[in-house]
């Protein structure tokens, strides 16, 4: 992005503030593009990036980038979503449109469970269409070629899209549980002292023999895969 001004914008005025503050401004808020607001954010890091901190960082006050983003979810969510939009599809080399299909969903997986914020957004109906209208081109210009009709290629990627978001919420939920402390085999052996083996016959038998393990949760897509190809068939 280009370079930005550090100054106060064109036509607004203010007083420093106290503590070392910004100053408050005031007129009309300068222009900016969500693209523009979203690399602020990631310049920043989504883990520090606030309102406050990325309209300083675009020279603007709080309230004029209320106009574009209301709150620090919709702010994360823009950035999420923009870096996602910016990485590079992989390119389609004559391979297996199954191993196409299963690269195109490692890319998406990867991208929701490094930004869990991008879920939300499409758990919320308010993710970039435009970035998808770009991505349905590719997912069509590649399974098109390999015999597909357009509506079986938007089937596929519907039923691709559905494994993805729900593998990589499973993946982020368990590296949830794992750092706040809570290992599904430790919770479920808990559990088993708690109530008794006598209750719970079952899960005892599991987590007494090899243990359940965490499975990949991104198995869940390659069935899915799998399944299209066999109706294919």
């Amino acid at each position: 992005m280009g370079s930005r001004s550090s100054g106060v914008a064109d036509g607004q005025t203010g007083a420093p503030g106290r503590g070392g503050e910004s100053p408050a401004r005031l007129g009309r808020p300068p222009r900016v593009t969500p693209e523009q607001i979203a690399e602020a954010a990631l310049e920043i890091g989504l883990e520090q990036a606030t309102i406050r901190r990325v309209a300083d960082r675009l020279g603007m006050s709080v309230p004029g980038l209320y106009h574009h983003v209301r709150t620090r979810d919709e702010l994360l969510a823009l950035a999420a979503a923009h870096s996602m939009g910016q990485l590079p599809l992989q390119d389609d080399v004559g391979q297996p449109w199954t191993e196409w299909l299963l690269d195109y969903g490692r890319f998406v997986y990867d991208a929701l469970v490094e930004h869990p914020e991008i879920v939300g957004q499409i758990m919320a109906g308010t993710f970039n269409t435009l970035r998808l209208a770009q991505h349905l081109e590719r997912i069509f210009a590649v399974l098109t070629s390999r015999g597909f009709t357009v509506e079986e290629a938007f089937d596929a990627q519907r039923r691709l899209t559905a494994a993805v978001t729900g593998a990589a919420v499973a993946d982020i939920g368990q590296r949830a549980m794992i750092g706040a402390g809570h290992p599904r085999h430790d919770d479920l052996t808990h559990a088993v002292h708690t109530l008794g083996a006598a209750n719970l016959p079952l899960v005892n038998e599991l987590i007494t023999g090899a243990g359940p393990g965490e499975p990949d949760p991104f198995d869940t897509v390659r069935l899915v895969v799998d399944a299209i190809a066999a109706s294919r068939r």
